[in-house]
């Protein structure tokens, strides 16, 4: 006996599918201090990377979990 073939999900439909998926700051909110990797692998801190400007930060979701 074989086993069903696993149900094929479109990568542009986010798992799990509920109401309480996480979603990031809202419209206005203080975005919070981080520190990320740049492509050198060099630590960047948002604060010390802004300037006391104001910044757009982008992430680009690149992988499916």
């Amino acid at each position: 006996m074989t086993s069903p073939e696993p149900e094929r999900i479109p990568p542009s439909r986010r798992t799990p599918e509920t109401d309480d998926f996480p979603t990031g700051p809202a419209i206005g909110e203080v975005f919070p201090n981080f520190t990320l990797r740049n492509q050198r692998n060099e630590p960047v801190h948002l604060a010390d990377a802004r300037a006391g400007q104001k910044a757009l930060v982008v992430f680009q979701r690149s992988a499916r979990w």
